[in-house]
């Protein structure tokens, strides 16, 4: 690494013969006293020696270089930062650093400086995110969109939008993932549309992300429960069961009797954590649906941790279950399951849930 002087100008290194060479150590040149002011405005004009200086004094958390940081008006110096945290140049040129900036915790602490708060102006870090997440390069491309999310900027979302179609599966994975820290309404129908051609690793973001985005995806994912493919029912109910909405409660209640067991499965385990709700839907279903024998393993296996978790209810669901598994279930079920909805409802035990 070519040595600076105090201003960060680099001096020419002297040719040494190969048997004078040292071997290389990450010895970093001297900080200097330049002011970080100065610095900010050298760095953002992309001479390197000033740029590691003030990451520098950044990463000591030196008041007067964030105050530098924040007070510069000049786009360059947070699209070469951009640059850095992805790629560790610094204006599109190789850029030699001590070893605390190449770590990964630097990278973190340095993201902050495009959050609100202490750090740069945030409408000039919005505009520079935005900007560079159309940039050529896939990994500045992957942080502008990472840092979006971080973010959480409503006006980002056509941005991010944009940005799940991208040609590189990490900026892909971003947007979804920053998709989910923005929620509303327009990200979530963006996710499930991205959710019919995503592959694995998408497709668990997305869900990953419509779950943080919570309720207001739930009428969508609904609707999608009710999909030819089973791929897209598999992970709208996991979806459906994380969120744990009491909309959803008829979708999964009816998922029991998925032709795809796997589906069924996700019901029958994910309507355990509604409790009491589950129970009169489940009778419901069982007095009208055909007592197949995979309905009888789904159900059997719910009603059977209800009322394990709620002993109350054992005396009314556990005659239930003895039918279902009996050898005449097909006819004793829905009989057993009439049976106890008016025994519960004389007890008032159910727990219907509007």
């Amino acid at each position: 690494m070519a040595p600076f002087d105090d201003k960060g100008v680099e001096i020419e290194s002297q040719i040494v013969p190969p048997e004078q060479q040292q071997p290389p150590v990450d010895a970093a040149p001297p900080v200097g006293i330049t002011p970080p002011q100065v610095l900010a405005q050298d760095a953002a004009a992309g001479r390197r020696g000033a740029a590691w200086r003030l990451l520098h004094w950044i990463m000591e958390d030196d008041p007067r270089a964030i105050v530098a940081v924040s007070s510069i008006e000049d786009d360059r110096l947070a699209q070469h930062l951009l640059e850095f945290i992805a790629l560790g140049t610094w204006a599109g040129k190789p850029f030699v650093v001590p070893i605390p900036l190449r770590m990964a915790h630097a990278r973190t602490r340095l993201r902050t400086l495009f959050l609100p708060g202490p750090g740069m102006d945030p409408a000039l870090a919005e505009r520079v995110l935005l900007s560079m997440a159309h940039d050529h390069r896939p990994p500045i491309r992957e942080e502008a969109v990472r840092i979006l999310g971080l973010i959480g900027s409503i006006t980002a979302v056509p941005t991010l939008v944009s940005a799940l179609k991208d040609p590189s599966p990490g900026v892909r994975v971003q947007a979804a993932k920053a998709l989910g820290r923005v929620g509303g309404h327009d990200a979530a129908v963006a996710l499930l549309t991205a959710l019919h051609g995503a592959d694995e690793q998408m497709g668990s973001q997305i869900v990953s992300s419509l779950i943080r985005t919570g309720s207001e995806a739930v009428p969508l994912l609904i609707k999608e429960a009710a999909s030819s493919s089973a791929w897209i029912r598999w992970q709208t109910l996991r979806a459906l069961v994380a969120i744990c909405d009491h909309r959803a409660l008829a979708v999964l209640v009816q998922a029991l009797r998925d032709s795809d067991h796997s589906i069924a499965w996700v019901a029958a385990k994910g309507l355990v954590r509604f409790g009491k709700s589950a129970v009169e839907p489940v009778l419901h279903l069982l007095m009208t649906t055909e007592t197949s024998p995979w309905l009888v393993e789904t159900s059997s296996y719910l009603l059977h941790e209800l009322y394990m978790r709620d002993h109350k209810l054992k005396p009314y669901l556990e005659p239930v279950v003895q039918c279902m598994h009996g050898v005449a279930y097909q006819i004793s079920t829905p009989q057993a399951a009439r049976k106890a909805i008016q025994q519960l409802e004389s007890a008032g035990l159910l727990h219907s849930h509007a």
